[in-house]
């Protein structure tokens, strides 16, 4: 179920016994203030896409079997309860407003997008992000630094776009399976980054600053290095 909702006089509409048997659901909520602590009997739900304006967002913790959720437009309310859903796969965080996402411990997430939230500046524990193959960072210009500090042995692409604030890109060795990386609109120097250590499953690599003539230099050194 879809449900886009601009105005509803009824903001207990998750409270409907149809809608406790749903697999996928998508809901947002432009101007009423959506309950969702009725999420607690959702047993069903494997893919949830939530946004707007929402009260009591801990109550997805008690979607056991979730496997997606996407978070958009929700600001600063606190993201613990996505220390509970041991399934999860798949994480979107998307518009809205935070400063970092240190309330997630270590999980199992495979797939992890953080997308032009305002504010966002710290991304230090991503290493507790342990089980990650794709990780895509986009419109987030408070970035400065990008560090794995550990060995993150599941990361196969990563993808940073439009993050005009970020310097640093640093751990690339700590990453053994990573062979696509795409850094696009970044403050990253291309050759102080190329000639550092990279990964040797590395064999993609995609690299613009959206200035013609240095991208053309970059794109000939990168053909030089034997990347595709």
């Amino acid at each position: 179920m879809s449900l886009g909702i601009y105005e509803l006089e009824n903001s207990e509409i998750l409270g409907m016994d149809t809608l406790r048997s749903l697999n996928i659901l998508n809901v947002i909520s432009d101007k009423k203030i959506l309950n969702l602590q009725y999420f607690k009997e959702f047993s069903y739900l494997e893919e949830l896409h939530v946004g707007g304006k929402v009260k009591n967002l801990d109550a997805i913790g008690y979607l056991e079997g979730l496997n997606y959720l996407a978070l958009h437009s929700i600001s600063k309310l606190p993201l613990h309860f996505i220390n509970r859903l041991r399934t999860l796969k798949h994480l979107r965080i998307l518009l809205g407003g935070r400063e970092h996402i240190q309330e997630i411990e270590e999980n199992a997430i495979e797939n992890l997008e953080i997308c032009r939230v305002r504010g966002f500046h710290d991304l230090s524990n991503i290493t507790a992000f342990h089980a990650l193959r794709r990780l895509v960072i986009e419109d987030q210009i408070q970035l400065q630094e990008i560090c794995f500090e550990q060995q993150m042995k599941s990361l196969e692409e990563l993808s940073i776009r439009n993050c005009k604030g970020l310097t640093r890109l640093i751990g690339m060795e700590h990453l053994p399976l990573l062979h696509k990386l795409r850094i696009l609109k970044t403050a990253i120097d291309f050759d102080s980054y190329i000639h550092q250590k990279l990964p040797s499953s590395l064999s993609s690599v995609e690299f613009a600053t959206f200035k013609g003539k240095a991208d053309q230099e970059i794109q000939q050194s990168l053909i030089k290095l034997g990347f595709q």
